[in-house]
């Protein structure tokens, strides 16, 4: 009740922002417009989306001798309809908000929307809530650190990351990857990410039409890494969104495969392997923009840094504030 109590406050706070003497900053109403590129994601700066989030924490899989294949986009988006199967260790509510706030220019010069993603959450037993700014490549490369360590030495090369930068707790790169955060660029194309390192793209939103089936994959921190993300058009039609419903609604499935992992103990053996991987949907309206998101992460401990979590499965979902 209190996390409620405190999301309905939140919510009235950021509203304010968007009143009716200063609603050039919000999203646009849903109408019957035909899903496009051009409308599917409003980006005007100062467009605002504001959400409320809820994340919970479960047991994750147990480490075996022989891992199972990455399950289809197909399986995985049938899994998003039920609930996870494993115990629930936590559960919290907050309020995730995306803004497009000016340009940025990245290390490698490339010049786009700096999009950023601010988590409201409550923290420890204490329950103050807190705005931090999220940059999707620096938690990408502390998970991939976490998750990985036989890729810590490419880490370590291209990005002058070393494995102490992960000794963070899993809780905080469990956030929201598939909106994510940073350099944003709307293309001909599609709509893409950019970062620090390289003048490609780091990230893809969306790319080619909205025809449902329509799908594309990136490899991710570039060539050699074997980390690959995977988009696909699910859906093009009406979508009930916490009782409204949105009329050719866009629902887009992302998968990212982060690969097989050896579980060690403390002391190095071996107790199994576990595919590390995240999955989830987001749902875009014409006009509005992503209304939506479900993201599960699998992720596989680290020993070596002292990890007390050897397994875990977070499940986020957020939900536009209408």
């Amino acid at each position: 009740m209190p996390n409620r109590i405190l999301s309905i406050l939140l919510a009235v706070l950021f509203l304010a922002a968007c009143s009716d003497d200063d609603c050039a900053d919000c999203p646009e109403q849903p109408g019957d417009l035909e899903p496009t590129l051009d409308n599917i994601w409003p980006h005007a700066d100062g467009t605002t989306w504001t959400y409320d989030l809820r994340y919970d924490v479960h047991e994750g899989p147990v480490p075996a001798d022989e891992v199972p294949p990455l399950p289809t986009m197909a399986e995985l988006h049938a899994a998003l309809q039920a609930p996870v199967a494993e115990d629930l260790l936590s559960s919290d509510l907050g309020l995730y908000r995306l803004q497009f706030d000016g340009m940025v220019t990245t290390d490698t010069d490339i010049t786009a929307q700096n999009l950023v993603e601010t988590i409201y959450a409550p923290v420890g037993d204490v329950r103050t809530v807190v705005a931090e700014p999220r940059d999707r490549q620096d938690r990408f490369l502390r998970l991939v650190a976490r998750v990985r360590p036989d890729l810590r030495s490419l880490l370590a090369e291209r990005f002058g990351f070393s494995a102490p930068d992960a000794a963070k707790s899993l809780d905080e790169v469990g956030t929201i990857f598939f909106l994510g955060a940073y350099a944003f660029a709307a293309e001909d194309t599609g709509y893409y990410g950019y970062g620090d390192v390289s003048v490609d793209h780091t990230w893809t939103y969306i790319e080619g039409d909205l025809a449902p089936g329509t799908s594309w994959s990136l490899e991710l921190l570039g060539g050699g890494s074997d980390l690959w993300l995977y988009g696909q058009v699910w859906s093009v039609g009406d979508q009930e969104v916490a009782g409204a419903t949105y009329a050719n609604a866009v629902e887009y499935m992302y998968v990212v495969d982060l690969g097989i992992q050896e579980e060690v103990d403390e002391e190095g053996n071996l107790l199994g392997s576990i595919r590390s991987y995240m999955y989830g949907a987001t749902v875009f309206v014409p006009g509005v923009g992503p209304v939506a998101c479900q993201e599960r992460h699998v992720f596989g401990g680290s020993a070596d840094l002292q990890d007390d979590e050897p397994t875990r499965i977070f499940n986020h979902r957020c939900t536009l504030v209408p």
